[in-house]
């Protein structure tokens, strides 16, 4: 079979950049992401040819200045090599890839590149579920979530979060039950930041990270056009715009469902199917149903998941709470009260306050 983007990029004469050799296509819904390596050293190089407009540019150099530089790894001046020196968790799971080649323009700025450490993993898009138990498959969206919680300490949500962005890595590590603090090392990478929006204001931060794109433009232009998969988008952003909340909570939800039940829970192929989902007063019926066959626990967070009102879905580093119930205190959260009491609670123990276990 022939290879597409070998083809475009032997014409453009880019099977070679900087000593790193064109090896193959990768997959996923990048098309031109790419394997290059130089011996042993193998990186995925990713194009943009022949930019559409200006903030299709911008976009694209957004995402790399994002992955160069991110509240992780800041630089105050003593830190030029960009380590994430302020990752709260174990550092084999910092949850972007690393940038290995520094942003390149061909052709006059008609063709620019950039590239990023090789990774060994699977795409979640390629993982077969449909024969784990439950309990594989509540075990395997808290490490999803847990990824997702590292993630937000850049800054930035996904807003284009579905399963061919997000890569898991081997030898990950989920640990036993520790009081309200959960610390995993799920070793998950989140790919495609083209459309990430910032989660902080200026007014929040003492400081702004400065970039070499016009990062409030892209931002514009995020919220003022459907980008993504209705999938991706929670209903309530044609409503709210840049103020949606918890907007990585519903991709979330859309394929935490599909993993439990094997299926998405809303066919949404038009805006009208988005519009009319946000004016359901509940829950449609074959989703209800479906929620309907499982435990108590799971069933009330996926119900608080799926909320077309962004201020009912619970926040990622919640959701990382939630699973831990599910997964490692599941004999503890079988009460309906106490269940709404821990969803509402944040996912905390209502009844545990964590001093407790200092003092």
């Amino acid at each position: 079979m022939t290879d597409s983007n070998y083809e475009l990029l032997s014409q453009l004469g880019l099977l070679n950049i900087d000593g790193f050799i064109f090896e193959k296509s990768l997959g996923g819904e990048s098309a031109l992401s790419s394997l290059y390596s130089k011996g042993k050293n193998r990186i995925v190089v990713k194009f943009l040819i022949s930019p559409r407009n200006g903030v299709e540019r911008e976009r694209f150099k957004l995402e790399y200045s994002v992955l160069s530089h991110n509240y992780l790894n800041r630089d105050f001046g003593n830190n030029s090599s960009k380590e994430p020196l302020y990752f709260v968790g174990p550092i084999t799971s910092y949850p972007l890839p690393s940038i290995a080649m520094n942003m390149k323009e061909f052709f006059s700025g008609m063709v620019l590149c950039f590239g990023y450490s090789y990774e060994e993993g699977t795409l979640l898009s390629d993982i077969k579920t449909e024969n784990y138990s439950l309990e594989e498959k509540f075990l395997l969206l808290f490490r999803v979530a847990s990824g997702l919680s590292y993630f937000n300490q850049t800054g930035y949500t996904h807003r284009d979060l579905h399963p061919s962005n997000i890569l898991l890595l081997e030898d990950y590590i989920m640990p036993e039950y520790d009081g309200d603090r959960i610390e995993n090392d799920p070793r998950i990478k989140f790919l495609d930041l083209g459309n990430c929006q910032s989660t902080t204001k200026l007014e929040q931060v003492p400081f702004r990270i400065e970039r070499d794109a016009e990062e409030d433009l892209v931002f514009q232009d995020n919220n003022k056009r459907l980008l993504t998969s209705f999938t991706s988008m929670p209903p309530d952003f044609l409503e709210q715009g840049s103020e949606t909340l918890n907007y990585d909570t519903w991709a979330f939800a859309v394929f935490a469902y599909k993993i439990i039940f094997g299926e998405i829970p809303f066919d949404l192929k038009d805006i009208k199917d988005v519009t009319a989902l946000r004016n359901l007063d509940s829950m449609p019926l074959g989703v209800k149903n479906k929620l309907q066959e499982l435990d108590d626990g799971p069933r009330l967070i996926m119900q608080h998941l799926l909320s077309w009102r962004g201020e009912n879905r619970p926040e990622i580093h919640s959701i990382v709470r939630l699973f831990s119930w599910l997964t490692l205190r599941g004999n503890e959260f079988i009460d309906v009260g106490f269940i709404k009491k821990v969803i509402h609670n944040d996912g905390f123990d209502p009844y545990h306050n964590p001093l407790d276990d200092i003092y």
